[in-house]
């Protein structure tokens, strides 16, 4: 995986004077991962076979404010696990990236990237077909989620929580695969600011 992260770092390391005014940022990543951890359950543990999508998303970030950043990270910038009920409308979704970033005589930098989205698909899906089998179909999609992100590193760190929607459209590829493209729109709390992203995946559903 490539990742191209240059104006976020001076951002990042910019900010880290304020890390006394945020969330602890290993407090943070352990009550985000266990908030996702626990809904996923709770979610799958309500649905049958067929319910599940993996997937991975390349993606691009364009900040907006005073200070602008461009962070684009290919093949794949974060992980994504989505459950949902056959011909059901509403999916739930959290979604994870995490990077390290070293380099020689200076510390190390560990980044984390955290969301929980819920989508509503314009179309299911699934459809259900003759004999009681299922296929997928084109679903345009828009998607509302949470998210935090954050850097530790040195004696430096910070997290920011954000909120946002996205709207997109997933297309079927092969039987059980699926392209998803998708454009959103983001706000984050502690830098007052707007950002642009940007996400092309491919979506595994196993049977």
């Amino acid at each position: 995986m490539v990742a191209m992260k240059h104006t976020s770092y001076r951002n990042a390391r910019s900010r880290g004077a304020r890390s006394t005014r945020v969330i602890k940022p290993a407090a943070a990543f352990a009550f985000a991962v266990a908030m996702m951890l626990t809904a996923s359950s709770a979610k799958a543990q309500s649905l049958g076979a067929g319910s599940t999508e993996f997937g991975v998303d390349a993606g691009a970030t364009f900040g907006l404010g005073t200070k602008s950043s461009v962070d684009f990270s290919l093949p794949g910038s974060r992980f994504r696990l989505g459950f949902f009920e056959p011909g059901s409308h509403i999916s739930i979704e959290p979604a994870a990236g995490i990077g390290y970033h070293k380099a020689s005589g200076v510390d190390g930098v560990f980044q984390y990237d955290l969301q929980l989205g819920a989508l509503y698909h314009f179309e299911p899906m699934t459809v259900s077909t003759s004999g009681g089998a299922s296929t997928m179909t084109t679903s345009p999609y828009i998607r509302p989620f949470v998210g935090l992100t954050g850097y530790s590193g040195g004696n430096n760190s910070d997290n920011e929580v954000s909120v946002g929607a996205g709207l997109g459209v997933m297309v079927p590829w092969r039987t059980e695969l699926s392209w998803r493209l998708e454009g959103n729109l983001g706000y984050g709390f502690s830098n007052k600011a707007s950002r642009i992203g940007i996400l092309a995946g491919l979506s595994y559903f196993p049977r």
